[in-house]
């Protein structure tokens, strides 16, 4: 059966309407599945789109994560973060605010932008850098209140927003804000603006959330390694900086200088008899004192400006010792005279006022000087200080090569004493007490010597000191007081009242064991108290050290007699004499040595004598020598005398010869 075309017109009218529906209906169809396939197509872009940009968005996490963690400084951090964020969100312009350190409720710019190089949002950038953001004023100070990222979607009609002058000069509309937080808190902001109007994004504020929280993570680290390094480099008390920090800053100090031609001075100061003030004010006091002594050399310094100090650096050596490096001062003396004055202004504490005094030593190098280290003008510095002390107080020294041999000298000596006490060089020699009113020996004076295997005999004032300063003092002190308590016992065979002086210094009434040590010594000797006199200085009982007050007092209610030596050479006062109730003062020798011609010494000696005796003390002059002198002193009222017209320094076996002698008679 052949096919058939059939035309319409040969049709019946139904079967034509049939036909047309079905036509109908297959373009519909067409119709309805080219739109099915558009849509697919435009949500598979979309689809895609997205994905991009959830990619981008991710991969940004993953940059800012990296770059920022790898960043050297805070600065660097903010900068790739604003790098960053702006090259994956197409945003053209990026800053970044820091919490500022005077006012933790206030942002101010970093410096950090991200900016085209065509220079056109200058305008932007000088309305933010001179601006303080308060907590809730302006983008950043609102996204800071909040403390979540803000979107401005109309900067020009936004009232939040406070720039919108340099805004709409520089033609940009939209604006978003990050707050970077540390445990919360807001401790910056970023902010980025767009030339074309952005309305919110929620996926880029989610992002943005996570960006400030990573770099909050960044700049907590910061913060905490700064104060590690703030803790290694600054004083704790003071807050100026370390010795390890001036080490660095006087070294680079020395290396500028060499290449530039030119000079550097090292000041070291050292605080007048810190320990006496801290000692009678108590350590909280004196750290106090401290703190406002640092300050105030800070502002002399700054004052001394106008002597052409044109750099300089001021640091907390250790405990009452400062330093001040000055690069290129043509007159270094001029600038320590200047602060010795301003230093000695009275320092208001909340207890008061305290005057201080500064030792000053100094020391420099030069372009001719280029082998000189911190280190070595550091010791210069210090030799010099050292040197300006032992000329007294509010003295100021340069230094001398003399004072490096002066000073392996002591280190030399310390050592030599360290060998002498282990081999046991020491001595004693006793020199005699006599009563003015008969001239009866009545007791002596232990005075140590060293028995040097080189140099021969050393006298006390050739090593005293340099013992007090190494500590062996109360080594060499406690065997003196030993021996001298065992001599004294065997004398009194002859003479009962004899009474044996030892001197104690300043460093062994710091020994807590101290009246245990005496005590033995009696005790081993089978020495009653009485017949023990302990001698200090003046210089002791300026100390104002309570402790060693209280062992002394402790041991003359024991019945040890205790006697300050030198009196009148020294600073003490009769509060002074009054809180160690002393059974005897001894006249110093400076005082007797020119009677009877000089008045004044006379006078001196008179006074004395009259002020123990007021006290309910014997007073015992030094150095008597003459007849005349003698005589001058029991014409005074003085009761006891030593010196070489009674005896000189002797052996025991000599004194105790010299006693039976006596006692024969």
């Amino acid at each position: 059966m052949s096919g058939r075309v059939v035309r319409p017109e040969q049709c019946p009218d139904t079967s034509v309407e049939v036909l047309q529906r079905r036509l109908e209906r297959e373009r519909g169809a067409r119709l309805e599945a080219e739109a099915i396939a558009e849509r697919a197509t435009r949500e598979l872009y979309d689809t895609v789109q997205q994905l991009t940009r959830s990619t981008r968005l991710a991969e940004l996490l993953g940059e800012v994560a990296v770059r920022a963690n790898e960043a050297s400084s805070v600065e660097e951090a903010m900068r790739t973060v604003l790098d960053s964020v702006c090259h994956y969100t197409g945003w053209p312009v990026g800053h970044a605010l820091i919490r500022s350190a005077d006012d933790p409720d206030t942002l101010v710019s970093l410096g950090v932008w991200r900016l085209p190089e065509t220079g056109e949002f200058a305008a932007l950038r000088a309305a933010s850098e001179p601006q303080v953001f308060r907590s809730g004023w302006g983008l950043p100070g609102h996204t800071m209140r909040l403390g979540r990222p803000v979107w401005i979607a109309d900067l020009l009609t936004e009232p939040l927003f406070r720039r919108q002058e340099a805004a709409g000069r520089c033609g940009l509309v939209s604006a978003f804000a990050l707050p970077i937080l540390v445990r919360n808190e807001t401790h910056g902001v970023l902010e980025f603006f767009s030339a074309i109007a952005q309305q919110p994004d929620a996926e880029l504020i989610r992002v943005a959330g996570f960006v400030g929280v990573q770099l909050g993570r960044v700049l907590e680290r910061q913060q905490a390694e700064d104060r590690l390094r703030r803790l290694a480099l600054y004083d704790s008390l003071t807050g100026l900086p370390n010795r390890l920090l001036l080490m660095d800053r006087l070294q680079s100090t020395l290396s500028r200088a060499w290449r530039l031609g030119a000079r550097v001075d090292l000041l070291y100061l050292d605080v007048d008899d810190f320990k006496t003030i801290n000692d009678s004010l108590g350590h909280t006091a004196g750290d106090g004192l401290l703190v406002a002594f640092a300050a105030r050399l800070q502002q002399a310094l700054h004052d001394c400006v106008g002597l052409a100090v044109a750099d300089s650096t001021v640091a907390r050596v250790e405990g009452d010792e400062f330093a001040v490096i000055l690069e290129d001062c043509p007159d270094p003396r001029a600038v320590a005279t200047r602060l010795e004055e301003l230093l000695s202004r009275p320092l208001t504490l909340a207890d008061g006022e305290a005057f201080l005094s500064v030792s000053v030593g100094s020391a420099h190098a030069s372009d001719a000087d280029r082998h000189t280290t911190g280190e070595s003008l550091v010791a210069r510095a210090h030799l010099a200080m050292d040197e300006a002390k032992r000329k007294g107080k509010g003295h100021f020294e340069t230094f001398e090569p003399r004072l490096y041999e002066r000073a392996h000298r002591r280190h030399q000596l310390g050592e030599e004493l360290h060998r002498a006490v282990v081999a046991r060089e020491f001595e004693i020699a006793y020199q005699p007490v006599a009563r003015l009113a008969d001239d009866r020996h009545i007791g002596a004076e232990a005075l140590v010597r060293w028995r040097h295997p080189r140099t021969g005999l050393v006298l006390p004032g050739d090593f005293i000191a340099r013992a007090e300063e190494t500590g062996l003092i109360v080594t060499i002190g406690s065997w003196v007081l030993e021996q001298a308590c065992r001599q004294a016992a065997a004398w009194r065979a002859t003479e009962p009242e004899f009474t044996i002086a030892v001197n104690v210094s300043g460093r062994q009434l710091r020994e807590g064991s101290f009246p245990d040590m005496v005590r033995a010594a009696l005790a081993d000797a089978g020495l009653p108290p009485q017949n023990l006199c302990l001698e200090m200085t003046e210089s002791i009982l300026m100390e104002r050290d309570d402790a060693g007050i209280a062992m002394l007092c402790e041991l003359r209610n024991e019945g040890v007699h205790l006697a300050i030596d030198d009196f009148g050479t020294g600073y003490s006062s009769l509060s002074a004499l009054r809180r160690l109730p002393a059974d005897q003062l001894k006249i110093d020798r400076s005082f007797v040595s020119s009677l009877p011609e000089d008045d004044d010494a006379g006078t001196i000696a008179w006074a004395v004598v009259r002020l123990g005796h007021t006290l309910g003390m014997s007073v015992l002059a030094e150095g008597v020598e003459t007849v005349q002198q003698r005589k001058a002193l029991l014409g005074f009222g003085c009761d006891h005398a030593q010196g070489w017209l009674f005896g000189r320094p002797m052996p025991a076996a000599e004194l105790g010869q010299a006693l039976v002698q006596a006692a024969g008679r």
